[in-house]
Order: C-alpha cells, then sequence, then structure tokens
C-alpha cells in the first residue's frame, strides 16, 4: 500500500519515508501562498520576502512551475535558471497556462554569467540547491549578481531528517518521472559556504511537517549580501 499524504494546502504532501527534495516535481499547488516545502508553514505566515512588486527576482528552480507563477503574479520580474530540462518544461507549461511568458533557461545554478552583477534585488531557492554538490560555487555567483544587502532566501531538507533515518547521501529521490539527489548539507556546511562568498545570516528556522516528528522537514535560510565581492577561497 502506498504511504498516506495529506493536502498539499496544509500539511506534509510528502510521505515521511521519503526524501524532503522530491516535493519539487509535485504537480503546482493549487494554494495561493508561496510554499518553502512540505510544510504548513508559507510565506504568508513567514515574511522573508517583503513586496516583489516591481524586484528583479532570481530563482534558482522552478520546480513544476508553482513558484515562477506566484512570484510572477506578485509583481516580481522573474528569472528563473533550472537545470532539468524535464522540470523546466514542466515549468514553462505551468506558466503558460497561467498567461505568463517568463525569462526561464536550463543550465546550472553558478552558471549566472549572462545576469550582470549588482542587478537582482531577491534570490530565491526552494529545496532545489540540495541537489548542489558545491554551494560555495553558486553562493559566489548569486554575491555577484545580488545588490548589497539584497537578500538570498533558499530552503533545503533539514540535513537531521536523513541522518535519523539512516540514510545513505547523496539520496536520490524520483517522483512524478523527475528525479535528483539530496546531498544531505549540513548546517555548518551551509554557514561556511555563506560566510566564505560574502553573506550574513539574518534568519534561519527549522519547520516541521508533523509536530509529532523531533526532527524538522525544513531548513530555512534568509541571508544578505555584504557589500565587497568576496575573492576566490
Amino acid at each position: 500500500m502506498a504511504p498516506a499524504r495529506t493536502s498539499r494546502n496544509g500539511g506534509n504532501s510528502t510521505a515521511a519515508s521519503e526524501p524532503i527534495a522530491a516535493w519539487i516535481a509535485e504537480a503546482p499547488a493549487e494554494s495561493a501562498e508561496l510554499r518553502y516545502g512540505p510544510v504548513p508553514a508559507d510565506e504568508g505566515s513567514l515574511r522573508l520576502l517583503g513586496q516583489l512588486n516591481g524586484k528583479r527576482v532570481l530563482l534558482l528552480g522552478s520546480g513544476s512551475g508553482a513558484l515562477p507563477v506566484l512570484a510572477a503574479q506578485r509583481g516580481a520580474k522573474v528569472i528563473c535558471v533550472e537545470p532539468d530540462d524535464a522540470l523546466l518544461a514542466q515549468a514553462r507549461l505551468c506558466c503558460a497556462e497561467a498567461g505568463l511568458n517568463l525569462e526561464m533557461s536550463q543550465r546550472d545554478f553558478a552558471e549566472l554569467a549572462s545576469v550582470r552583477a549588482d542587478t537582482v534585488d531577491l534570490v530565491l531557492s526552494v529545496l532545489e540547491l540540495a541537489g548542489v554538490a558545491d554551494l560555495t560555487r553558486v553562493f559566489r555567483q548569486v554575491h555577484r549578481v545580488l545588490h548589497p544587502e539584497a537578500p538570498l532566501v533558499f530552503s533545503l531538507p533539514h540535513p537531521t531528517r536523513a541522518v535519523a533515518a539512516g540514510a545513505t547521501l547523496p539520496l536520490p529521490w524520483t517522483r512524478n518521472g523527475h528525479h535528483g539527489l539530496d546531498h544531505g548539507h549540513s548546517i555548518e556546511a551551509v554557514f561556511t559556504a555563506l560566510i566564505r562568498t560574502g553573506f550574513r545570516v539574518d534568519n534561519l528556522l527549522e519547520l516541521h511537517d508533523d509536530r509529532s516528528n523531533p526532527f524538522p522537514a525544513v531548513l530555512l535560510v534568509r541571508a544578505r549580501r555584504l557589500g565587497a565581492h568576496p575573492g576566490a577561497s
């Protein structure tokens, strides 16, 4: 029997035994609010992004399309990069059905040469950095394109969940015909990569999908770009 799932709008849409990162391949949510993973807390309650209207927002990962649609519907000027061609195709279809024609391209998250330095107001990523082996390489490029003091907001599968389950990392996942990896980045590794690339963390949240489970499901971070571009390290 398949594991039971609850509604995408109010609870855990990823079964406890499945990698949290697989949530990005869910069908577009009906919810009108931006979500950071299969957890009840969403942007409406957390308020990490501020007003998006008129802002240039770079999305690292399209998921199945809900994220770029919601950002654009809030008035953001969306640029989206997605390395998985199948996910990108699904996201483009989702955007077309919403009547949106967004700037979306297939490329690695660290391949941002086409985005000019100091031109982005916000970088946002939901769970997709789990599939990146080298976070420092990505964060260095993100630092380059952001305005000084502009935020990078991203969620990751919380590392304790996989460790508690005895999972071997990187943890592969498959959902709706899509495939990916969760490298299980530790909180120490995330902080080290951010500090080395010139970011200051101003918010860190551990989000639960089920309060009966002592291990959080999602790690959510907001960091701000410090002024000077860091040297290679």
